[in-house]
C-alpha cells in the first residue's frame, strides 16, 4: 500500500469531501503499480462511508476501482470467486445499514461484469431493492421518494440488472432465494404505486426462470413461487 495514498484517504474522511484534485490524485496513486490492494480497497470503503455528499465522480471511482480488485483477486480472473463474495459482503456490512448507492452499484456492476458471480452477491444486493420497498429507506430512497410498500422505476431497473445480468454470453436464470426475494417484494407492494417497469419485470424473470412469458391475467405471484 501506498503511503500516499492513505494519508490522502485519510484526510479526506476526516473532511467529509473529497475535492477533484485529490480524487485524481487517489485514482493515480491507487493504480500506479496497475491495481490496489486490498487494504486500499477497504480504505475506499472506510472513505465512502465518510463523505456527506459523494458526488457522481467520486462514485464512479469508487465502482470502478472496487470491480478491478474483486475481479482480479479473484481464481480464476474476471469471476468473483466465493471468498471475494465473502470479503465484500463483509466490508460493505461492516459500514452498518443502510449501504450508500457506490455501495449498491458496486454489486450491480460486479454482477454485470463477473464472468461468473456466487447466488449470495446477487440475493444481498437484491435485498437492499427488498428493504427499501418494504420499509421506505435505503440508498433508492434517497431524496424524498415517498414512503414503502411501492416499487419504483430506479429500483426496477436496477431489480432488473441484479436479476437478469450476466458477464458470460448466456442470460442469467435467478435462483430459488432471488425468487423468493422478488417474491416478497411483489406481495409487499401488491397495492402499490409501482411503476409500469415492475409488471415488465416480473414478465420477463418469469419466462427467464421458467422458460415462458406471464400469460395474460395469471398472478405474478403464483408464478414466481418457489417450486413452480
Amino acid at each position: 500500500m501506498t503511503i500516499g495514498f492513505a494519508d490522502l484517504a485519510r484526510s479526506a474522511a476526516a473532511e467529509r469531501e473529497i475535492s477533484p484534485p485529490s480524487l485524481l490524485a487517489l485514482r493515480q496513486l491507487g493504480w500506479s503499480e496497475g491495481t490496489i490492494t486490498r487494504h486500499e480497497a477497504e480504505t475506499l470503503f472506510m472513505l465512502n462511508r465518510a463523505l456527506d455528499h459523494p458526488s457522481g465522480e467520486w462514485a464512479d471511482f469508487f465502482v470502478d476501482a472496487l470491480c478491478e480488485f474483486v475481479l482480479g483477486a479473484s481464481d480464476p480472473p474476471d469471476t468473483c470467486d466465493a471468498c471475494e463474495a465473502h470479503w465484500l459482503i463483509g466490508a460493505i456490512d461492516s459500514g452498518g445499514s443502510p449501504i450508500t448507492m457506490a455501495e449498491l452499484e458496486l454489486l450491480v456492476r460486479l454482477v454485470e461484469r463477473a464472468g461468473a458471480v456466487p447466488d449470495s452477491v446477487r440475493l444481498y444486493a437484491l435485498q437492499q431493492i427488498e428493504l427499501a420497498v418494504i420499509e421506505g429507506h435505503g440508498p433508492t430512497r434517497v431524496g424524498g421518494t415517498p414512503g414503502p410498500r411501492h416499487v419504483t422505476g430506479a429500483e426496477c431497473r436496477l431489480a432488473r440488472r441484479i436479476l437478469l445480468a450476466s458477464g458470460g454470453r448466456q442470460r442469467a436464470i435467478p435462483g430459488e432465494q432471488a425468487r423468493e426475494a422478488l417474491l416478497r417484494i411483489a406481495q409487499a407492494s401488491e397495492d402499490g404505486a409501482n411503476s409500469p417497469e415492475w409488471a415488465l419485470l416480473l414478465g420477463d424473470v418469469a419466462g427467464a426462470c421458467l422458460g415462458r412469458a406471464l400469460s395474460a391475467g395469471e398472478n405474478a405471484a403464483e408464478v414466481l413461487a418457489p417450486g413452480r
